[in-house]
């Protein structure tokens, strides 16, 4: 991920897996900018910024939501059961997700991503 500021420049530049930024609310804390002559210090603005999600990022955060519905094991397993129905259901999981991280632009805290559960 990359934080994009407003005048063009770029910031924190750190693959989602190692940063500490992993939900909206840490990204907006992230942003305050601080008085901290004021006792106590108070926040006075909000950086004017964005993110950009690189591939990598919505790759691994895809890898996240499949493996917590179905980790490597539960889908060996499944496949080898040669039960067609949760095969498919597997499968069918699987490809929106995919589907998910492969539209055009796709925001991990839009919601589109948890509304996605295995059935």
């Amino acid at each position: 991920m990359r934080i994009k500021y407003s005048n063009g420049t770029y910031g924190l530049h750190q693959p989602y897996e190692f940063s500490f930024i992993k939900t909206r609310e840490d990204f907006d804390r992230s942003r305050q900018v601080w008085d901290r002559e004021a006792n106590p210090p108070v926040v006075i603005a909000m950086d004017d910024c964005s993110i950009e999600w690189e591939l990598a990022d919505i790759n691994y955060i895809a890898g996240l939501k499949i493996r917590a519905a179905y980790p490597e094991h539960k889908q060996l397993n499944i496949l080898r059961s040669q039960d067609t129905a949760a095969i498919a259901k597997m499968n069918t999981f699987i490809e929106a997700v995919r589907a998910w991280a492969n539209s055009d632009v796709p925001d991990p805290w839009d919601g589109a991503l948890d509304a996605i559960q295995p059935e």
